[in-house]
């Protein structure tokens, strides 16, 4: 009995990444402005099942190309009508993780920093952004919306990748 509830319940959690997120039930990774040459991102995202049905959104995020600065921060997620949506609060990004050259920045040090990119987020900081992915030529294409209205401005093209690829966030 234990082990046919075990199996449901890997039957469930895997069921639960559908639509625009089931390639990440299956481990993968999704690569924005992908350079498939190098194998290369300008930022990255995974995610994880929560208990309630939503997701957590892990964003890797090359914020300087010089130095390599790199922003790490979660945000809960979920799926509507199709698209991945979430809201990110400021605490999302003042409790990011941050690197320079590869190295954590202390909190000490990361915390300031931390608090002016908030600052400077302030446009999008507590607005419902939703990410549907649409194919256009031979590519998969992010389109994001804020509160609704389309941010074409924002559009980038999107690759799933499996670990064993070997992406990387780089300038």
């Amino acid at each position: 009995m234990f082990l046919a509830l075990l199996a449901a319940a890997a039957v469930s959690s895997t069921n639960a990444y559908i639509g625009p997120l089931a390639p990440a039930g299956k481990g993968m990774a999704q690569c924005y402005v992908p350079d498939t040459a190098v194998k290369t991102c300008s930022s990255m995202a995974t995610y994880h099942l929560n208990a309630d049905g939503g997701f957590t959104n892990k964003a890797t995020v090359l914020i300087s190309k010089s130095p390599p600065a790199i922003l790490e921060m979660n945000t809960n997620v979920q799926v509507k009508n199709g698209a991945v949506c979430g809201t990110i609060r400021e605490e999302n990004i003042t409790s990011a993780r941050l690197t320079v050259n590869g190295t954590d920045v202390p909190e000490a040090q990361a915390g300031p920093v931390l608090a002016r990119i908030a600052s400077g987020m302030t446009s999008v900081v507590g607005h419902e952004i939703c990410t549907a992915y649409v194919q256009s030529g031979g590519n998969l294409v992010a389109k994001a919306t804020l509160d609704g209205a389309p941010k074409p401005d924002q559009d980038q093209v999107m690759l799933w990748v499996s670990p064993a690829d070997g992406y990387s966030i780089a300038p």
